[in-house]
């Protein structure tokens, strides 16, 4: 218990994500508990607004807790379970105040309110710790830059805060975070340690996540990180110093040994210069050797940069062809790459033996049959073994997708906040798509041939198409994984059998197709 002369520091951190990642409420966290303040981290992936235990131990916990502001962090598809969390809290602890944060209440302050009492817009290190000053020194929330809060029933947004210059600042946080908590599916609460890490984060705990920079220079129509860069007017990507980055993968590993791959999430890993590149690719050769992960455009991937990743480990690649279709990847969703920047670098992944994991989006309205069969046929051509990542077209508030979504669909809209952008419609067109990541090319430009000379998707097409996806994907998938996972094991058997169960549930058994 704190005397009674003490100042309360307590602040609560809240994150709804299903899974243990939250990075950009760990950076905020770990800001806080660098400057002094007793930071709280909460993960409640099973929050449930009607479970009667798990909200009699959340109560319970907030009591003890006993901050002096939540903190509560969404993406627009966790939208309704905030609502629902932020009315509970309010029944229970009208006199805290709860600050949303995170993408969406940064593109759309407006839908926020009445459930928040104040919504951080763009980064939030530095203003939880403006927060958390204003109110112990009894000074006025409401003049803290980057924040909107309702007056007189009018929303007042205050001029943003300037974002990080030198990203080395803020500090790099554990791979099990301290005062971290989880609230489990039975309502318990508990510290969260390796165990439970193992038990209930992704991969079995054995991924260690961060990024080494922040922005992109993209302006694609259903990102948000093309409103990030309006809102700030800049494209520029602050980068960490690769000192910095060293340090905190080697305290990670020394005190982590179960660490088995790095995955640096980074929105394009390979966007910047070559110099910058070479040294950390020494830096991390000499002082790292773990394998790592990375995520980058087509337009950056050359011979030249996957020969120094190579040479340092790099174990996946994961990349975005979003559609075969250049119509599609040019008019709708304004990517800077086509289909023919894309297949070149898939072979230039083939061709240095590295594992690629690749991005598709489906169920586009914009999209027409031709745009989707074209996607199919790029998929053909691209060199296995390779993994695909497919997601469900969501429209984010404040994209130029969402505004092109409300004059030419307007039925859409009325999913933007429940939608799961990893589960695909069920449709025959989507099932090719899947099939065409594991079945021999042959196969599907059979099914393909069936499928468009007949239009009433005839007896023979329905056939063959029953047999590949009951009889031969099994197969097939399992095949295809387990190659995949050998690249990424640099030919290992051993190393390859030993990593199945980190990778089997999460790309097997994951909701999607």
């Amino acid at each position: 218990m704190m005397a009674s002369n003490e100042t309360p520091k307590e602040i609560l951190l809240i994150s709804i994500q299903k899974n243990l990642s939250a990075l950009g409420l760990k950076y905020v966290h770990y800001y806080l508990l660098d400057k002094g303040w007793h930071s709280h981290l909460l993960h409640l992936p099973y929050f449930d607004p009607n479970n009667l235990n798990l909200l009699e131990n959340l109560q319970s916990f907030v009591s003890k807790t006993a901050p002096i502001f939540i903190g509560l962090s969404l993406m627009s598809s966790e939208y309704d379970c905030a609502c629902d969390f932020s009315n509970y809290l309010k029944k229970h602890f009208l006199s805290i105040p709860i600050i949303w944060g995170g993408i969406h209440p940064t593109i759309d302050q407006e839908s926020c309110f009445p459930f928040a009492d104040y919504v951080c817009v763009g980064e939030g290190e530095k203003v939880a710790i403006d927060v958390a000053n204003a109110i112990v020194s009894g000074q006025n929330v409401n003049k803290v830059l980057s924040l909107c809060y309702r007056e007189d029933g009018q929303i007042v947004k205050n001029p943003l805060s300037p974002r990080f210059d030198n990203l080395d600042d803020i500090p790099f946080f554990d791979h099990v975070p301290k005062n971290s908590f989880l609230q489990k599916a039975d309502g318990t609460i508990s510290i969260i340690d390796k165990k439970l890490l193992r038990q209930e984060a992704r991969y079995q705990g054995r991924m260690y996540e961060l990024m080494t920079s922040r922005g992109c220079a993209f302006s694609c129509t259903y990102c948000c990180n093309n409103f990030l860069s309006q809102l700030y007017d800049s494209k520029k990507i602050r980068r960490r110093s690769i000192d910095n980055i060293m340090a905190e993968l080697v305290n990670a590993i020394e005190h982590n040994p179960e660490i088995s791959v790095v995955h640096f999430q980074d929105d394009s890993f390979l966007a910047c210069s070559r110099k910058y590149l070479e040294d950390f690719c020494v830096a991390y050769r000499n002082r790292i050797r773990t394998p790592f992960i990375i995520h980058t455009m087509p337009i950056y991937v050359t011979r030249n940069k996957l020969r120094l990743l190579n040479e340092c480990g790099i174990s996946w690649l994961n990349m975005g062809l979003q559609s075969g279709s250049d119509r599609v990847n040019k008019d709708i969703y304004n990517r800077g790459s086509t289909k023919d920047h894309f297949l070149r670098a898939a072979e230039l992944v083939k061709e240095f033996k590295i594992a690629g994991k690749y991005d598709v989006i489906l169920d586009n309205p914009f999209e027409n049959e031709c745009d989707r069969i074209e996607t199919i046929e790029t998929l053909i051509q691209i060199p296995k073994p390779y993994l695909l990542e497919f997601y469900s077209l969501a429209y984010y508030p404040g994209t130029e997708l969402y505004k092109k979504a409300i004059q030419e669909c307007p039925e859409e809209m009325e999913s933007v906040y429940k939608k799961d952008y990893k589960r695909t419609m069920p449709n025959t067109l989507n099932e090719l798509t899947a099939l065409a990541i594991y079945l021999p090319g042959k196969f599907i430009k059979l099914l393909l041939f069936l499928y468009k000379g007949n239009t009433d998707r005839n007896y023979n097409f329905k056939i063959a198409f029953s047999i590949c996806r009951i009889f031969l994907m099994p197969y097939y998938k399992f095949k295809t994984l387990f190659k995949v996972l050998k690249l990424a094991n640099r030919g290992s058997y051993i190393k390859t059998i030993m990593s199945v169960p980190m990778y089997f549930t999460e790309m097997v058994f994951k909701k999607n197709i």
